[in-house]
């Protein structure tokens, strides 16, 4: 008992070290791109009111409306902020507590995922995600929350070694009737392996699965620990956040996000960046926390442009698979280069619902027994390359 004691003690002051150090870098850094932000593809958009000054994860209702909170210690709130920085609602969380808010997400329907998921010392046992219905969508002051608990698959020691300090995340995103949560490393010596877990996006107490393993490949943790993430729009890029940088993954089989391809697009800014949401497929939000001397605080735009192989993908994608109409409510039509291929539809939870062979490049799908929801089109190129069409299905 003594001994853990001892590390926990000897753990809080290297976090504490940390914490100071990366306030003092992120000053420096600050100081050094003020000047040439409008020079680099990062730019400043607005300074977040007082109010939020540790904002740690930001999901948009359009792009003028920026939902965010305070991480560790803050209220159970979310707060509505625009481009301008003005604070427009606030909204409390019932049945909902705020040890370590890290991250949120939303899924197709609009229901929103806060993740109390923030485990710096590895030795938390009450890891959290809480649903929300989409708070655009009501002027209620006040939510009632569902709660989603969890504990990782192969987490056995609370804390483990200093070796094996792979449990904390400030990660969270959805993804098919699934959430996924990224860690962040704290390993000593720190050895830049990030890993990603699954669990359903309802109500319950759930084991999540490891899913994937990645290395980042630096020796820095503060340059190369991951503090944010997000998955595209239409499912096909994951983007992970550190303090300097940003790792885009594309061209993945299904949910298994490492193992197709990435690109590493450095900031030019180092900070305390803890937040990144898409405002579309090619367009980023960041925002950072305030540091020492008011510096921070920050909501950041970032556009990332197409690398050639997805730009190759979306341009086929697009001249070879037609859809409509999209929304729908009783059929669709499908038209491109379908002669011979297999095109499979699932459910938003990737349940497959049918597959079809067509014999012609024309294809009229009826959806009148299926519920209203989001569904995905599934086919495979010349390359056996997977392509998603997202199909939305009405009752309007």
């Amino acid at each position: 008992q003594m001994l853990s004691f001892v590390y926990l003690v000897d753990h809080f002051k290297i976090t504490s070290v940390l914490r100071v150090l990366n306030s003092i870098l992120s000053i420096i850094g600050l100081l050094a791109t003020t000047w040439s932000l409008s020079g680099q593809n990062l730019r400043l958009i607005t300074q977040l009111p007082k109010k939020v000054h540790e904002t740690s994860g930001i999901e948009l209702t359009g792009s003028n409306q920026i939902w965010t909170f305070n991480d560790s210690g803050g209220e159970p709130e979310i707060y509505l902020c625009d481009t301008s920085g003005q604070l427009l609602r606030t909204i409390r969380i019932q049945n909902a507590w705020n040890r370590d808010w890290e991250d949120i997400t939303q899924d197709d329907h609009g229901n929103f995922y806060i993740g109390n998921i923030g485990n710096n010392n590895n030795s938390n046992t009450d890891l959290t995600i809480f649903k929300i219905p989409n708070p655009a969508l009501t002027e209620d002051s006040v939510l009632t929350a569902e709660t989603i608990s969890f504990k990782y698959e192969d987490q056995n020691e609370f804390p483990p070694s200093s070796e094996s300090l792979y449990f904390d995340a400030e990660a969270l995103f959805w993804h098919q009737g699934h959430l996924y949560v990224t860690t962040k490393n704290r390993t000593q010596p720190f050895d830049g392996k990030i890993r990603t877990y699954r669990l359903p996006d309802t109500a319950g107490t759930y084991v999540a699965k490891r899913i994937a393993t990645w290395s980042s490949g630096g020796s820095s943790m503060m340059n190369y620990w991951v503090t944010a993430g997000d998955l595209s729009p239409d499912g096909s890029k994951l983007c992970l956040l550190s303090s300097d940088k940003l790792w885009i993954f594309y061209d993945f089989p299904e949910d298994n996000f490492f193992a197709g391809k990435h690109e590493v697009i450095p900031l030019n800014n180092f900070s305390q960046k803890e937040a990144v949401c898409f405002l579309d497929e090619t367009t980023l939000y960041i925002t950072d926390e305030e540091l020492l001397g008011g510096f921070g605080r920050n909501l950041y735009a970032l556009k990332i442009t197409s690398t050639p192989e997805t730009s190759q993908r979306e341009m086929h994608t697009s001249a070879s698979l037609a859809v409509y109409p999209n929304p729908c409510k009783d059929w669709i039509n499908v038209e491109g280069d379908l002669r011979g291929r297999k095109l499979e539809l699932f459910d938003e939870k990737g349940l497959r619902q049918a597959i079809f062979n067509p014999d012609e490049n024309c294809l009229r799908i009826s959806f009148t027994k299926y519920p209203a929801g989001v569904y995905y089109l599934k086919m495979k190129d010349d390359q056996d390359r997977p392509f998603v069409h997202k199909v939305v299905k009405s009752n309007k």
